[in-house]
């Protein structure tokens, strides 16, 4: 299955909580524990993506569903003219993983 991000956007913006809310909610519906496929998330047209938008979407999935389904069924596509997109791709990823380590961190910055 296939989710176009500008469909659901209707922008070529991905940057906002609220935008990443939207992506997870039309993933969630698509992705039924019973019956699992893949999912295509395509970010063909979009020209931006924050770590917000990604934080939003993709980092509630893996809160919800875990990594290995995240990793094994929902996949982001075309997303080559989104400069840095895999590296915030990457940092979403990482900082769900190491939540602790990161939240002490922040704790420990802000104190």
């Amino acid at each position: 299955m296939k989710i176009n991000v500008l469909d659901i956007l209707s922008s070529s913006n991905a940057s906002l909580h609220d935008d990443g809310i939207k992506v997870y909610r039309e993933i969630k519906k698509h992705f039924n524990d019973s019956k699992k496929e893949e999912i295509e998330v395509d970010f063909s047209d979009i020209k931006r993506c924050s770590t917000l938008f990604l934080n939003a979407s993709f980092g509630k999935l893996l809160a919800d569903y875990g990594e290995e389904d995240v990793k094994k069924y929902i996949h982001p596509s075309s997303y080559s003219q989104i400069l840095n997109f895999m590296n915030k791709y990457s940092d979403m990823w990482d900082n769900f993983v190491n939540k602790d380590n990161y939240q002490a961190y922040r704790e420990e910055a802000l104190a």
